[in-house]
């Protein structure tokens, strides 16, 4: 009986961990959201943002859009 309860408990802890955390803003949100693209941004570079997957997406942005701009016509 005990055991059946150990194992019940350590399934729901991990589940009920992860369902408390937000999805990972994706890159197309974040392409949207200038300002808060910089928010992540700043957190991510400061080693405060949790999210490694929303870091990543914020970097991904950040370089697309710096490639883009080096590619467009000097004005």
């Amino acid at each position: 009986m005990k055991a059946t309860i150990f194992k019940t408990f350590a399934l729901l802890v991990p589940a009920f961990l992860v369902a408390c955390q937000p999805p990972a803003r994706g890159k197309d949100y974040l392409k949207a959201h200038p300002q808060e693209l910089a928010e992540v941004l700043k957190a991510c570079a400061d080693g405060t943002h949790r999210d490694a997957q929303e870091c990543s997406n914020a970097e991904s942005v950040k370089t697309l859009d710096q490639k883009l701009r080096s590619l467009s016509p000097a004005h």
